[in-house]
Order: structure tokens, then sequence, then C-alpha cells
């Protein structure tokens, strides 16, 4: 009895906390006039989208992410098209036009991955303000292959994740770039793909195959610095829910004021958090379970952890996983 108690008690007490406000923000660009290609198409050199036909367009949703890939008549931007399939750098500027973007999604692969730790693509923020940011694109770490062969076949899954594949080795993966805090008081002005790679197998090639670019004005996921560390989930067959506790950890070097908000991206359907404070309507996959993890007014110190207790309900025995992210 006096372990049920307890644990009543805490999932009172994580539910009253409050719920995060998270705004629903994601916007997907239109690259239907900057597209080059068809998935279909064939070209010099054993140019192609293996199976291209397979391949998704118009309007999709990775994740809980909107995406818009054209239609047609192209479908993606092919960065080796673009140079006339031979070698030299190529680049694609997108204007963009939104104000306060703080991350930015896109379903970006290689033709030709390379893996590093020399980088052969970047991709480049631009704001209306002077804020600039540009990310390098490094083979087996952020971006690999649209084809699951020989060359670049891993990536981070944590900035990077996979969510399309045909089930015949081909795969879209999805790409999150959180921008520096200079882009939330200004206008984005484009993003920019640039590829300094080569055509073809065997050299330095990352030539980019980009399907779709989303921005968000959802606040930003605090990734850097934050680590978790997550204790065995225990079954209490007379409460018929699962629980489990999570350690926060702040690395940084300063002080984390709350507050701050738990997701659990991916958890799998038919899962729920009892204790979850709000589904999320901003933050992929929308609707996933937010837990408040550090009140407002108080803070977390450098090199410190705190505990969150995770309380589920679990009807179909099915196993719990999740991807864990901290917002602020």
């Amino acid at each position: 009895m006096e372990l049920y108690s307890r644990l009543a008690c805490i999932i009172v007490a994580v539910v009253v906390s409050g719920a995060p406000c998270l705004r629903a923000g994601e916007i997907p660009i239109d690259l239907s006039g900057l597209a080059n290609e068809p998935w279909t198409y064939v070209g010099p050199n054993d140019f192609l989208i293996i199976n291209g036909s397979t391949f998704p367009t118009g309007a999709q949703n990775f994740g809980g992410v909107p995406f818009a890939i054209p239609s047609g008549p192209n479908n993606y931007w092919a960065a080796a098209a673009a140079a006339n399939f031979g070698s030299g750098t190529v680049s694609l500027t997108i204007p963009v036009d939104v104000s306060g973007v703080t991350s930015v999604f896109t379903l970006l692969n290689t033709m030709w991955g390379w893996a590093g730790p020399n980088a052969y693509l970047f991709i480049t923020f631009t704001g209306s303000n002077g804020a600039t940011e540009t990310v390098p694109l490094v083979g087996n770490v952020n971006v690999r292959d649209y084809n699951n062969d020989g060359n670049t076949n891993t990536i981070d899954n944590t900035s990077t994740t996979q969510v399309w594949d045909n089930g015949l080795g081909q795969r879209l993966d999805r790409q999150e770039y959180i921008l520096p805090a200079a882009f939330a008081s200004q206008t984005l002005a484009s993003v920019t793909i640039t590829d300094t790679g080569n055509e073809g197998e065997g050299t330095n090639g990352s030539r980019a195959v980009l399907a779709a670019l989303t921005v968000s004005t959802c606040d930003a996921y605090v990734s850097e610095g934050i680590t978790f560390s997550s204790g065995p989930i225990v079954y209490y067959p007379d409460l018929k829910l699962y629980v489990q506790h999570l350690e926060v950890t702040n690395g940084r070097t300063t002080a984390l004021a709350g507050p701050l908000f738990l997701i659990l991206e991916n958890l799998p359907a038919g899962v729920s958090v009892v204790n979850g404070s709000a589904p999320s309507t901003c933050f992929a996959p929308i609707g996933s379970p937010t837990l408040v993890a550090l009140p407002r007014g108080s803070s977390l110190a450098p090199n410190t952890s705190l505990n969150a207790t995770l309380v589920f309900r679990d009807p179909s025995g099915t196993a719990i996983t999740y991807t864990p992210l901290a917002v602020q």
C-alpha cells in the first residue's frame, strides 16, 4: 500500500506542475520551381534514383513534421544535374522569408556519399539582419546516400533520422538544424545548399538529393549539453502501470533556467503517459506527451541532474521505447 500511495503522489505532483504552451509553427517551403529532376529521371554516367517511381511526392508528414515534396514535373533538386553531371561546386539558394525561425528541417541525402571527416556538402542559413550559420554535412554522420549500398550508410540518429523507406533498399533522411538565437529576432531570408563534390562512386562525391525543406518557429530543442540516463521500466500489476525514472543532466558550464520540458518522441501507438501534462502541438511528432521537468522559477546548476518520473499505461504490452527531447 505504501508503494502505491507514493506512486499516486508522484503522478499528481507532475500533472499539476503545469502544461507548456507550445505553438504550432512548422511551415513547408515550396520547392516546385527549384526542383530540377523527377524521381524517375535517368541521366548520363548511370545517374538515376533507384526505384524512383516508389518515392513520395506532394504533402507528406514524417515524424510529425509536414513537408511539401514537389509533385511534378520535377520532384527534387539534384546537385549532379546542376553540375551537368560533372565536377565543380554548385549551389541552390531557397528563398524563405519567414520571421522568427528557430529550426529548419530538410529531407536530404546524397547520390555518392563520401565518409568524413571532410565535408563536401554544406547548408547555409542567412538572416535579414546579418545572422548567418553554415553547417557542414558529413558523410556517415548527418548525411548519407539515399541508396543502401556500399557507400555511406550510417547517420547519428539525433540531428539526422530516417523517416521513409520503400522496403527495397532506398530511403529518405530528415535533418534538423537548430539556428542560433540571433535568428529569432530576424527573418530567415534564405537557405543555401552548396555541393563541392563530384559525381560517381570512388570520388569525393556527395552530390545532394534535396526533396523538401520545412522551417519552424517553435521553441527550439535544448540539446547541447543536456543528456539523459534511463532507468529500468518497472511494471506494477495491481495498478497496470509501468514506471521509469529518467535522469536529466545539465552538462553545460552555466545554470539551466526553468521551465524545461520533456517531450517523448516516437512513443509506440497505444502507449500513453499517465502523467503527461499536455500533447505537443509543435514538436515532432505532433501529439507527443510533454512533461514539465524543471518548473518556471527554478534552475539546474552545471553538472547536476534532476530525476523525472515517467508513468506509462500500455494495455497491449508492447515494448515501451521513445526518444527524450529537452525543450525550453
